[in-house]
């Protein structure tokens, strides 16, 4: 028996962010009611007005935006919590040019911490999905072959933030945060074990590709870094760096909102960390993909596919796997493939008139 089912009221943070807002749809899809959350008066604005577009259907009763300017604020989120029974916690600072390292940190730490000790008060609250990052698992950059997995954290970051400071990278500083959040949630869940009512869960996904949930005006729009890097690595010409031989550890938009439902409703992902990704690729695989679909002209002339013969041939560099078998395990999970990713994302940028210059090369 699942632990929550629709119509079960649904908390999610960062509700306007790229995972948040397709958790937002997704559980609207499947009957679930849902509670919003963001940090400001337009961005609700937005929101309300997005989700009445895309899901006319929905009441009032079911979809409702609440507005936090400052998450960390403690019992900032109480009010709010009174007819939920699950929450996926979406909410981080997502940039890497802040300059202290204190302010991804804080924010992450204690909004995660706020969310834990406020769901403790409400009984009916059973399960609580919090979004990582691989990033918290290991250095995805690290020019290493080396297995990853849940048990694994990225100790690494932590220690080049404690080392340097400011002077750390932007992308050390979100990692770090992002470790140091997540075993604040979990030394907390250990600490209070006998007395809470719900069950934390945790996906560390790799890197996002997908189509975007929202309406923005055009690609210039863009804030996501995923939508940004699709945009630029697939759809301009010349690319700019990585180089399209760099690897990465990808997973679809889709299959992050998939984890992140099943997370929530299977009894077995209680206490569970999973990492999200579906497999290593690299871009110029997409765009051998783009040349093998051929569903878009110009598409696969902007960026030369390799012939069969250089793919066989075609060696990656050294780089860190992120095992996911434990999503497929328990969470019942078929990961998408490139090609069905961007046959998706073509669609999406297609049908908003986007790649019209795709059309003339």
């Amino acid at each position: 028996m699942p632990i929550l089912s629709p119509p079960s009221r649904i908390l999610v943070t960062g509700a306007n962010g790229y995972v948040g807002c397709w958790a937002v749809r997704a559980l609207l899809d499947k009957g679930y009611s849902v509670r919003a959350v963001v940090r400001t008066e337009d961005k609700a604005r937005s929101l309300s007005t997005l989700i009445k577009a895309k899901h006319p259907s929905v009441t009032d009763s079911q979809f409702d935006c609440a507005v936090i300017p400052d998450i960390i604020s403690p019992e900032a989120i109480d009010a709010l919590l009174h007819d939920i029974q699950g929450i996926v916690h979406t909410a981080t600072p997502v940039t890497f040019v802040l300059d202290d390292p204190e302010e991804y940190i804080r924010p992450a730490v204690e909004g995660t911490l706020n969310i834990l000790r406020s769901a403790a008060k409400h009984p009916e609250i059973k399960r609580i999905v919090i979004t990582s990052s691989i990033g918290a698992v290991a250095e995805s950059s690290v020019e290493k072959s080396q297995l990853y997995t849940d048990e694994d954290f990225n100790e690494v970051a932590v220690e080049a933030v404690q080392r340097l400071g400011r002077a750390a990278s932007g992308m050390s500083k979100y990692n770090a945060s992002k470790v140091l959040a997540e075993r604040a949630a979990w030394t907390f869940c250990e600490h209070n074990k006998d007395s809470l009512p719900y069950e934390i869960c945790v996906t560390a996904p790799g890197w996002i590709c997908g189509p975007i949930p929202d309406d923005p005006p055009s690609p210039k729009s863009f804030v996501t870094p995923s939508a940004i890097m699709e945009w630029t690595q697939l759809f301009v010409s010349p690319p700019p760096p990585p180089h399209p031989a760099v690897p990465f550890n990808y997973i679809d938009i889709r299959d992050v909102v998939e984890m992140h439902i099943r997370a929530l409703e299977l009894p077995e992902a209680g206490g569970e960390r999973f990492i999200a990704t579906s497999h290593v690729c690299t871009w110029q695989d997409w765009y051998d993909a783009a040349a093998d679909m051929d569903f878009l002209p110009g598409l696969h002339r902007l960026h030369p596919p390799r012939s069969p013969e250089q793919r066989g041939a075609a060696q990656l560099p050294p780089h860190p796997i992120f095992s996911n078998e434990k999503a497929k395990r328990k969470l019942n999970m078929v990961f998408k493939t490139v090609p069905e990713t961007l046959k998706a994302l073509v669609d999406d940028f297609g049908a908003r008139g986007w790649l019209k210059h795709l059309e003339v090369i």
